[in-house]
C-alpha cells in the first residue's frame, strides 16, 4: 500500500517508521521545511502526493478541511490505524481537561496491579510507537482533532471527563467540538464501557451502544457509577463497593478529584483492587503545570496552572480555592468567554491581570464584574499581583488560553512564571 503521512513532527515521524516496519510504501510530506535538521526523507506536500497514496496519515494539527487533504482517497487519523494494528484492550481518555493526568493515572494502576499497559496518544508517546510491544493494556489520551478522522476506533473503555468551550478557533462552533468529543464512543458495542461525567449537561447522551457507567461529585445519575463522599469514593449498581481514598489536605483541586474519581472507576471495571488505586493516588505527584505550587513568599502562595489553556480549566481550578485569589489570564485566543467565570468567582477573584494576544477581549468581557489591569507580559503581572496581595492569598496563572503568543509551550510559559516567583526577594 502506498501511504503518505503529512507532518514531520513526533507524530508523522512514528507513523512513517511504523508504516515502512509494516512493509507499506511510505511518503513523508509537509507543507513548510522542518526546523532543524531531520533524519528522514521528506518533501513538500502536493496534489501528487494526494493522488499517488492509497492512504494519508495526517498530524493532529492539519485541520479536515484543508484543501489538498480533503482529495485524499482515504484518510485515517494516526491513532486509527495505531489501534487497528494492536490486540490489547484499549481505554481511551477524552475530555477538554484532565485527560493527561487521568491517563497517567490510569496507566500508573494497571502498572502497578502488575499488568501489562503501555501509554500513549496526545500524551507522549504517539499511539503508533506502541504498536511493535502490542500491550495487553493499551491507555491513550485522546483529543478531538485525532477523532477527525477515525473508522472503526472501538475502546473497550472510553473515558469524556468533561466537555467546555476550547479550540474555537479551529471548529467553527461549539456544536462541533461536542461531536468530535463525543465521536469516540460510536463504535462501542455493549461489551464496552462509556465512562461520562454525571455532571457534564453536555454528556447526558452519547453516541454507539457502550454500558454508561457514570462518576459524579454528588450521586451519579447512572445505573453504574461511581461518586465521592468525602474524600473516599463509593461505587454502586453492579460494580457497588468501597473505594479508594483520595489525598487530604495540600493542593488538591477538584480537576485532580474528578481524574482521581474516573480513574478508580476505570480501575475497578478493570477488576484492579481499590488499595492498589488508593497506593498510587497517596504517591501520585501532580502533573507539570497543572495546579502546581511554585512557591509561598511572604505568605501570599502561587499556583502554577500553565496547563489551563481553556476557559473550563480556569473555572475548575477556581472553584477549588479557598480565600481570595489574584488569578492571571491571557495569551493566544482560542475564544472562550470569560465573563461567566468572572460572574461565577467574583466573590473570591481580587484582582485580575490580564497579558497576551487575546488582552483587549477578556479586558471587555471580565471588567466591571471583577477589577482587572492589563500587565506588559507575565514578568509584570507576577511583580504588580505580589505587590497587590496581602498575606493568605493566592496569585493564580490560570490563563484560559493557549501559550503561543508570548512562549513555546504551556510549559515554558508556566517555568517562567515560576522562575518570576523564585525572584521575589
Amino acid at each position: 500500500m502506498r501511504v503518505v503521512v503529512w507532518g514531520t513532527g513526533q507524530t508523522g515521524l512514528a507513523a512513517a517508521k511504523e508504516m515502512a516496519r509494516q512493509g507499506h510504501e511510505v511518503r513523508l510530506v509537509d507543507e513548510q521545511a522542518p526546523k532543524g535538521s531531520l533524519d528522514a526523507a521528506w518533501k513538500i506536500a502536493d496534489e501528487g502526493d494526494m493522488a499517488w497514496a492509497d492512504l494519508v496519515i495526517p498530524s493532529p494539527g492539519i485541520p479536515r478541511f484543508h484543501p489538498l487533504l480533503v482529495k485524499g482517497k482515504k484518510v485515517l487519523s494516526e491513532v486509527e490505524v495505531a489501534a487497528s494494528l494492536m490486540t490489547g484492550k484499549l481505554i481511551c481518555v477524552t475530555g477538554s481537561n484532565g485527560k493527561t493526568t487521568t491517563t497517567t493515572l490510569i496507566h500508573q494502576i494497571l502498572t502497578a496491579a502488575g499488568l501489562d499497559a503501555g501509554i500513549g496518544g496526545n500524551i507522549s508517546p504517539p499511539l503508533i510507537t506502541l504498536v511493535p510491544k502490542n500491550p495487553a493494556y493499551i491507555v491513550a489520551e485522546i483529543s478531538s482533532f485525532q477523532l477527525e478522522w477515525i473508522e472503526a476506533f472501538r475502546p473497550h473503555i472510553g473515558i469524556c471527563l468533561n466537555i467546555t468551550p476550547d479550540h474555537l478557533d479551529r471548529y467553527p462552533s461549539m456544536d462541533e467540538y461536542v461531536f468530535f468529543k463525543k465521536v469516540m464512543f460510536k463504535n462501542q458495542t455493549a461489551e464496552d464501557a462509556a465512562l461520562v461525567s454525571d455532571d457534564d449537561p453536555l454528556l447526558r447522551e452519547i453516541p454507539g451502544s457502550g454500558r454508561r457507567v457514570g462518576f459524579s461529585f454528588s450521586e451519579p445519575a447512572s445505573k453504574d457509577g461511581a461518586c465521592l463522599r468525602g474524600s473516599q469514593v463509593f461505587f454502586r449498581g453492579g460494580i457497588e463497593g468501597e473505594g479508594p481514598r483520595l489525598p487530604v489536605g495540600g493542593h488538591m483541586s477538584r480537576g485532580l478529584q474528578e481524574d482521581m474519581l474516573a480513574s478508580a472507576l476505570a480501575a475497578r471495571l478493570l477488576g484492579v483492587d481499590s488499595e492498589v488505586s488508593e497506593e498510587v493516588f497517596a504517591s501520585f505527584k501532580t502533573i507539570g503545570h497543572r495546579f502546581q505550587l511554585a512557591g509561598v513568599k511572604g505568605g501570599v502562595t502561587f499556583i502554577d496552572d500553565s496547563k489551563a489553556t481553556n476557559v473550563g480549566a480556569v473555572d475548575t481550578a477556581l472553584a477549588g480555592m479557598d480565600g481570595p485569589v489574584i488569578v492571571i489570564l491571557g495569551g493566544k485566543d482560542k475564544g472562550g468567554d470569560f465573563s461567566g467565570i468572572a460572574e461565577r468567582h467574583k466573590g473570591r477573584i481580587r484582582k485580575c491581570y490580564v497579558i497576551g494576544e487575546a488582552a483587549d477581549r477578556i479586558m471587555s468581557e471580565v471588567s466591571g464584574i471583577v477589577e482587572a489591569q492589563r500587565a506588559a507580559d507575565l514578568q509584570e503581572a507576577v511583580a504588580r499581583a505580589y505587590e497587590g496581595a496581602s498575606s493568605g492569598d493566592t496569585v493564580l496563572l490560570s490563563p484560559g488560553c493557549a501559550s503561543f503568543d508570548q512562549f513555546r509551550s504551556y510549559a515554558h510559559r508556566g517555568d517562567v512564571f515560576q522562575e518570576c516567583v523564585r525572584a521575589i526577594k
